[in-house]
């Protein structure tokens, strides 16, 4: 592997930071034809930008004159366009800073409010691939008493939905699963598992981090089912720090934070009017012909796929593309560390990631994989390629190029 640790002047040994994209100045962008790690985060849209700039004025919300009023119709105008494509009312839309957030405060603010009442539910069930921000959540409510139960995935890393009734019980608070999983891509049957817990026991609250679905996929989440969910603005083309979640209003959370009536309460504080308005924007743009972006997204994962294969490398497919968002592809290059496969593509201005990149920084093997029981030569191989529609076939062709190539170069070392 000289040779291309010659060619990409990667020392060896090095550790760079997952997500790839290591070349770039200080001030300067990632080349976006390079860049496939949207699952991460995406670029903020241009038009969403300047369209939002257009209306933005220094109006804070709560003022009584004109200004305030203007800000408060860019807040209500997002709010209406979130609604109408959830399928809900627009006062059960709420606005956070993010999924992290909206996790946190859906989860232990509805435990909250039955500890208030002293509910003897004390037991919350999720699945073992959940998102740090749902997972760790989860956790951290064991050293208030709360019991964990988890439901295991299958090699596909998709929840068994004959799992769901053996996980419930009277003293059942929470069931979390989510949409699409951010490192493999791999689709849950949210909503069938949602409609066995509500048989079952319509006050649980289900939680479903939609951040992966959310305007991107061309099926809708049951709300007769799902009671709450929670999305991020910068994975569709808004910013960083903003996000919402819906919640059912048959089910009350107690704020994490006190100081105000903003968000009927639940979270007080000035709101991000231009992150709101931003998101709105992007929202407007991602929902622009949904299935023609759907379509092409599928084609480019399939030229990929079609052209590694016709390379004769050896490579594996995570998830089937039956059981996977079409936006996100997980690929074990066996024989091949993914850091170091990382580090190669990057030197070469490429961005993709080994898995989430709110944990891209640990050492410790994935728990996402290891609970989908991935064999040890696929565990340190595997990559995270997470498409946009604005990608192009020859983008595709050059990345499956510089992919082939560490391969081969791996496989002659």
């Amino acid at each position: 592997m000289d040779g291309v640790r010659e060619r990409t002047g990667v020392a060896g040994g090095l550790q760079p930071h997952d997500a790839g994209c290591g070349t770039e100045k200080p001030g300067e962008h990632a080349n976006m034809n390079k860049y496939f790690d949207h699952a991460a985060s995406m670029q903020v849209s241009a038009k969403a930008w300047l369209d939002t700039l257009s209306s933005h004025g220094p109006g804070n919300p709560s003022s009584a004159h004109g200004a305030g009023e203007q800000a408060r119709r860019i807040i209500g105008d997002t709010r209406d366009r979130i609604a109408a494509h959830l399928g809900c009312r627009a006062e059960h839309v709420y606005f956070t800073s993010g999924a992290t957030e909206s996790a946190n405060l859906l989860i232990q603010g509805y435990l909250s409010t039955l500890r208030r009442k002293a509910s003897t539910r004390m037991e919350i069930v999720v699945s073992a691939i959940e998102h740090p921000a749902v997972y760790q959540t989860v956790m951290s409510m064991k050293k208030l008493g709360y019991t964990v139960r988890e439901l295991p995935v299958n090699r596909h890393g998709v929840v068994a939905i004959e799992q769901v009734d053996a996980a419930l019980s009277e003293r059942t608070a929470i069931l979390c699963l989510m949409a699409v999983n951010n490192e493999t891509g791999a689709v849950q049957p949210v909503n069938e598992v949602a409609r066995a817990v509500k048989h079952a026991d319509p006050d649980i609250l289900v939680v479903c981090d939609a951040v992966q679905h959310f305007a991107k996929l061309n099926w809708a989440i049951d709300l007769d089912a799902v009671d709450a969910l929670f999305m991020s603005g910068h994975k569709i083309g808004a910013d960083k720090g903003i996000g919402c979640f819906y919640l059912n209003s048959r089910f009350k959370i107690t704020p994490l934070m006190y100081g105000g009536a903003q968000e009927q309460t639940y979270r007080p504080g000035t709101e991000n009017v231009f992150g709101i308005g931003l998101l709105g924007a992007a929202l407007q743009e991602a929902l622009h012909d949904p299935a023609g972006k759907l379509a092409h997204v599928s084609a480019l994962g399939e030229h990929l796929t079609d052209g590694l294969t016709r390379s004769g490398i050896a490579f594996e497919r995570l998830v089937p593309a039956a059981d996977a968002s079409p936006y996100i592809l997980a690929l074990a290059f066996p024989g091949v560390p993914s850091r170091q496969m990382i580090t190669d593509l990057a030197a070469s201005g490429y961005c993709v990631s080994q898995g989430s990149a709110c944990s891209s920084h640990s050492l410790e093997p994935s728990r996402v994989l290891s609970a989908m029981r991935v064999p040890p030569e696929h565990l340190n191989s595997l990559i995270r390629i997470s498409f946009s529609p604005t990608h192009t076939m020859p983008d595709i062709d050059d990345l499956a190029t510089h992919i082939i190539e560490i391969c081969h170069a791996y496989s002659d070392a």
